[in-house]
């Protein structure tokens, strides 16, 4: 399993297009629950990380609308992509803690997530888990539409613990 994080690791230490590309492709293989969605990282770096929302029958409600629950998967998905953006996979353990969804405005067309890795002090995040088991990390994801409106803001917390101290299999 560390070889599959070392090699997720490259591609997002260098995120060029082919990379994005094929660190899609690996997601969707080991994330099967968002396969589905068609999610698609289009930014990844330390300063943003955006992630599409296709607007298609699937990720549909009741209403012909993007379902609320794909919208929240893609502010988890966002905000989680953030934190390896920042630290990557082999070193740490990320797990979602908490989710809250607010929603403003129904998505009719594609949506995109937008987080900020700049909510995160990497060097506080490291002395917090060398002084402690884990570190609970709060993070804002914005979803827009095409034409800029916001639909919703997803709020999560993750638990990062250094994978020498996860005491469950993975």
């Amino acid at each position: 399993m560390q070889l599959g994080y070392k090699i997720i690791d490259g591609f997002l230490a260098s995120p060029t297009r082919g990379n994005l590309f094929l660190l899609n492709r690996v997601l969707a293989l080991s994330i099967p629950f968002n396969a589905p969605h068609g999610f698609k990282i289009k930014k990844l770096n330390q300063d943003a990380v955006v992630i599409s929302l296709p607007n298609r029958k699937l990720n549909h409600n009741h209403l012909g609308g993007v379902h609320a629950c794909a919208i929240a998967t893609v502010g988890e998905f966002c905000a989680g992509m953030s934190i390896l953006a920042l630290f990557g996979i082999s070193k740490y353990r990320l797990i979602l803690s908490e989710l809250n969804a607010k929603y403003t405005y129904q998505g009719r067309s594609d949506l995109e997530g937008i987080c900020l890795p700049t909510q995160m002090d990497k060097e506080a995040i490291e002395k917090s888990l060398l002084e402690n088991e884990k570190h609970l990390q709060t993070l804002q994801t914005i979803i827009r539409d095409t034409n800029g409106k916001e639909v919703a803001s997803v709020t999560t917390i993750w638990q990062l613990k250094p994978w020498e101290m996860v005491k469950t299999k993975n």
